[in-house]
C-alpha cells in the first residue's frame, strides 16, 4: 500500500470516529436546550406551585424519550458497524 493510500485511508477512519463522536454529542446539547425549554414552558403555564405528581410525570417524559433516542442512535451505530 503506498503512502498515498495510507494516508487516505487513516483521513477516512478519523473523520468516521470524529463523526461518531461530535453527532451524539451534538444530538444530546440540542435535548437539553429542548428540555430546558420545555421546563421554562411549564413553569410559566402555571403561577402556583406545580404538584409533585405533575412533575414527575413531566420528568418521566423527558426521561424516556432520552432513552428511546439515545437506544435508536446506539442500535443505529451498532447496525453500521455489522
Amino acid at each position: 500500500m503506498s503512502t498515498l493510500e495510507s494516508s487516505i485511508v487513516i483521513s477516512v477512519v478519523m473523520l468516521v470516529l470524529s463523526a461518531l463522536i461530535i453527532m451524539p454529542a451534538r444530538l444530546c446539547a440540542e435535548t437539553m436546550r429542548d428540555a430546558n425549554a420545555a421546563i421554562e414552558d411549564v413553569l410559566e403555564e402555571d403561577t402556583d406551585i406545580i404538584s409533585a405528581e405533575r412533575l414527575n410525570t413531566f420528568l418521566t417524559g423527558l426521561s424516556e424519550n432520552y432513552r428511546i433516542i439515545y437506544g435508536a442512535i446506539v442500535q443505529e451505530v451498532a447496525d453500521e458497524e455489522e
